[in-house]
């Protein structure tokens, strides 16, 4: 993941010189590494401060996502995902069927920070993940591309009638009683 990183620098210029003009030859050009030969002995230069971006291998920092999200896969089917830490991601159907015990899906799931928008791969099974775009939004929701979206088709690029889901709790605890399927088979 790159992103822009700013560095100062200190010019020396002589008084009257264009110094946007001096500053841009001198940070475009890359004479930034022999700057210091040409200050020896050279007086009466007057300092200029000038900003340069460079690409980085800094790591941009993914949102947080964990918590409990709900929203619509088609008109009228309810879905429940829990992103958990460790990048568990907990699929449900909310609310779960009257009378049985509420169940839940274990994938697991990455996020990709650097692009715009940014990317989420979730892994469905071994060699099975699907990579789709979403982008947080104001009131705690998420705008995601699933439509369109399956095992070993590209990520998309934009948005084509995505679905929205609002975060209806920061916990990523499963309910009581759930049934995990997938993943490691356990009860919570």
């Amino acid at each position: 993941m790159l992103r822009r990183q700013f560095h100062r620098l200190v010019l020396f210029a002589k008084p009257g010189l264009n110094l946007s003009l001096a500053t841009t030859l001198v940070v475009s050009s890359g004479l930034l590494v022999s700057l210091p030969g040409l200050m020896k002995g050279s007086p009466g230069l007057l300092p200029v401060l000038a900003e340069t971006a460079t690409a980085g291998t800094n790591p941009v920092k993914a949102p947080d996502i964990t918590g409990t999200w709900q929203g619509e896969l088609a008109p009228g089917r309810t879905v429940t995902w829990i992103f958990a830490p460790q990048g568990k991601l907990f699929f449900m159907t909310a609310p779960p069927p009257e009378g049985l015990p509420p169940k839940a899906l274990e994938l697991h799931y990455q996020v990709n920070a650097s692009s715009k928008p940014m990317g989420l791969n979730i892994d469905l099974a071994e060699n099975r993940t699907v990579l789709t775009i979403f982008e947080l939004a104001a009131n705690d929701q998420m705008r995601i591309q699933i439509l369109g979206t399956a095992p070993g088709q590209p990520r998309p690029t934009t948005f084509d009638r995505p679905s929205l889901f609002r975060k209806v709790s920061p916990t990523t605890a499963l309910p009581p009683n759930t049934e995990v399927v997938g993943g490691r088979s356990r009860t919570h």
